[in-house]
């Protein structure tokens, strides 16, 4: 009489102690990985809160073997990406796992959920209206334009109907806005910024919208023009914070890359120095951060030593502040930072195989050496630079 198949070892540990071991499991990959087991484990999973959120995962992008990073586990997984996500440049993120994305450097532009595969069209011309003077009376001639994608910000998950999407493009204007229902061209906006350093979508103390970051350390906001129809083409404003330019800037031999973080309901301006001699390999120097401070008659950036219990992660369009409270794996006065001292739009925008991105972490105004829980310090890439992704 042939012995009856001993069940799976996994079927006879007690619930109990898998919901102790599975709260140990701070990684949302880790326990994706652990709920699929088996049906006694994904039971066990269910009844366990869902871990704090907001700490960001480093995206790898790869035409063969996309990865992530993460700093729960310390670990480097395969991510299986939806279709049209694989091999394409990836533009910017929103917290829920969408990521921005451009198939080449001129179209295919799309955002797209990494966990749900939904996938939100974007356009590829610029609409650029500009009014004229005629003997008749004025008008407005309107033309469209191709247009490259440097970053993507979004105020809303890209699917929701009240999402408005900001781009640095290099085009007839550097930037365009863009809302569902407009599938044929984004929409310049006037005045055009000076060189952008960065976009962030910030409610802030006294205004509200995408605050832009130029190289002369201003800060333009621009908003949905108040009481627009809804169903008209969308419009845009924009207000300056009048900064006060700061006198203790470095001198021209350091390179500076500039960005935009919320945290505790402030506006942070972080400068990365670098050093700027073409024959040496660009090194980052050092940091500082400055927080917004408003005044009746504008604004200033004040200089702020300490963190004081955040730890920063940095890059162009998704850069975010953490509180190092919520999460055991993190340390105070950290910077986890990407390479993307580089603005120049050919570089940037138009990949080669091979281009390397240094990544690092910076505490206590030193760049920490590698080892802190196996972070990646070098990516080669084949079709985009990394990016950070809240899942």
């Amino acid at each position: 009489m042939a012995r009856s198949p001993r069940p799976p070892w996994s079927d006879g540990l007690p619930p109990e102690l898998l919901g102790v071991i599975f709260e140990q499991l701070s990684c949302l990959a880790d326990r994706a990985c652990f709920a699929a087991v088996c049906r006694p484990w994904r039971t066990a999973a269910a009844f366990v809160d869902a871990p704090q959120r907001g700490l960001p995962w480093l995206l790898l992008p790869s035409r063969d073997a996309p990865s992530f990073f993460s700093l729960h586990s310390g670990a480097t997984r395969h991510l299986t990406l939806p279709e049209g996500v694989r091999g394409a440049r990836l533009c910017g993120a929103h917290d829920g796992g969408w990521v921005a994305v451009a198939v080449d450097p001129w179209r295919g532009f799309a955002a797209v959920n990494l966990f749900t595969g939904v996938r939100v069209t974007l356009p590829e011309k610029l609409r650029l209206e500009v009014p004229y003077a005629h003997g008749y009376g004025p008008v407005t001639v309107t033309s469209h334009h191709p247009m490259l994608v440097r970053t993507i910000v979004f105020s809303a998950p890209p699917a929701s109907p009240d999402c408005i999407a900001a781009a640095h493009v290099s085009s007839a204007s550097n930037i365009a806005f863009w809302q569902p229902g407009m599938s044929r061209h984004w929409i310049a906006s006037r005045p055009e910024p000076d060189v952008i350093q960065d976009i962030i979508y910030y409610s802030g103390e006294e205004k509200q919208g995408f605050h832009v970051l130029t190289n002369r350390e201003e800060v333009l906001v621009f908003a949905p023009r108040a009481g627009r129809d809804p169903n008209a083409l969308l419009e845009m404003t924009c207000a300056s914070y009048q900064m006060r330019r700061r006198a203790n800037h470095l001198p021209a031999s350091f390179i500076a890359t500039r960005y935009l973080v919320e945290s505790r309901g402030k506006l942070l301006m972080v400068v990365r120095h670098c050093t700027g001699n073409p024959r040496v390999r660009r090194r980052t120097r050092m940091f500082r951060v400055f927080e917004m401070s408003l005044l009746p008659t504008g604004a200033y950036w004040l200089e702020i030593h300490e963190l004081s219990g955040r730890a920063l992660f940095l890059r162009r369009g998704c850069s975010r502040a953490v509180e190092v409270s919520q999460f055991k794996m993190l340390k105070e006065d950290t910077i986890y930072f990407l390479d993307d001292t580089n603005v120049d739009m050919c570089d940037s925008m138009v990949m080669n195989n091979g281009s390397r991105y240094n990544m690092g972490i910076y505490r206590d105004g030193k760049k920490i050496r590698a080892g802190s829980r196996q972070f990646p310090r070098v990516f080669t890439a084949d079709c985009s630079p990394p990016i950070w992704l809240v899942p």
